[in-house]
């Protein structure tokens, strides 16, 4: 846990850094100098928020993390901020191509990791509402610039990644939001997503409609996953092509009903690439998935 808050304090560095040094490159547009110069402010804000959060990482928050954040991804992250580096090197960033180098990056996945490792943390709690508000407010003044130039509403609906109508369906069932709301943002890409916060809901979603995928947390209040999966299979047997059980329990007879049903579960913490990858798998299953679940 310790290296990802390393890793995303090097990633709000990097982006405040190349946004004031850009807004010093493009200074005689002040429109773009101005908002080039808010989003750098904002960045060092974030930053220094999980630099002040560094140092208080105990042993129990470090066993709490769901994701491991591998090389590729982190590469993915960073690359629209590579990309800008190499062409100011080169003398050739342009105005459109520093606009989507910002799309890029705010609308990526970065936003997400970074408000749930600060959740992770307990820093949340008390300022979770103001915390939630200002990562909103920053993604928004970035898409609201982009769109208010020639051409901006395309480049806004390319870095959306917006599910396509009538396209498939998952329901994600996890207690904590900041877990639910990662899963989300690395399924956004293929799926209209859903989320539910506890068993009954998540079955209710179940009875109600089709899902193509369904990821789910094993402890969960007022109805634990298994129960949610057995009564789900009562309605649709082939309901168990489309589970994922995403989880950290313990509890052996859980874990023996998962063992025993060949069930696919991925433990907490796993590696994004990991779980994209099974998530793909049931997604679109040219090949049978391999059995993934933990013995």
């Amino acid at each position: 846990m310790s290296d990802i808050i390393t890793w995303l304090i090097g990633v709000e560095g990097s982006a405040a850094s190349l946004y004031e040094e850009a807004a010093i490159v493009f200074r005689e547009d002040e429109d773009f100098s101005r908002f080039l110069s808010q989003m750098a402010v904002e960045e060092r804000e974030h930053e220094k928020l999980l630099q002040k959060t560094r140092a208080a990482i105990s042993d129990d928050e470090m066993k709490r993390a769901s994701f491991h954040f591998d090389d590729d991804f982190r590469n993915k992250i960073e690359a629209p901020f590579s990309r800008a580096l190499r062409l100011s090197k080169d003398g050739t960033l342009t105005k459109n191509a520093m606009v989507n180098v910002v799309a890029d990056a705010e609308f990526s996945e970065w936003n997400e990791i970074l408000l749930y490792t600060l959740d992770l943390l307990n820093i949340l709690d008390d300022e979770v509402p103001q915390v939630i508000l200002d990562f909103q407010k920053h993604r928004m003044r970035a898409q609201d610039y982009i769109a208010s130039l020639p051409g901006g509403d395309s480049i806004i609906l390319r870095v959306q990644r917006l599910a396509r109508p009538g396209g498939k369906r998952a329901l994600i069932v996890e207690d904590n939001l900041s877990v639910a709301r990662m899963l989300e943002a690395l399924a956004l890409d293929q799926v209209e997503v859903i989320i539910a916060r506890d068993g009954q809901e998540g079955l209710s979603f179940i009875l109600e409609r089709h899902f193509d995928l369904i990821i789910s947390e094993i402890d969960l209040p007022k109805m634990n996953g298994v129960e949610m999966y057995k009564q789900a299979l009562e309605k649709d047997p082939n309901i168990a092509k489309s589970f994922i059980f995403f989880t950290g329990t313990e509890n052996p007879e859980h874990l023996d009903f998962v063992r025993s049903t060949n069930t696919l579960m991925l433990p907490k913490p796993s590696p994004v690439k990991l779980i994209c990858e099974m998530m793909n798998d049931v997604l679109n299953p040219t090949t049978v998935p391999q059995d993934a679940s933990i013995h």
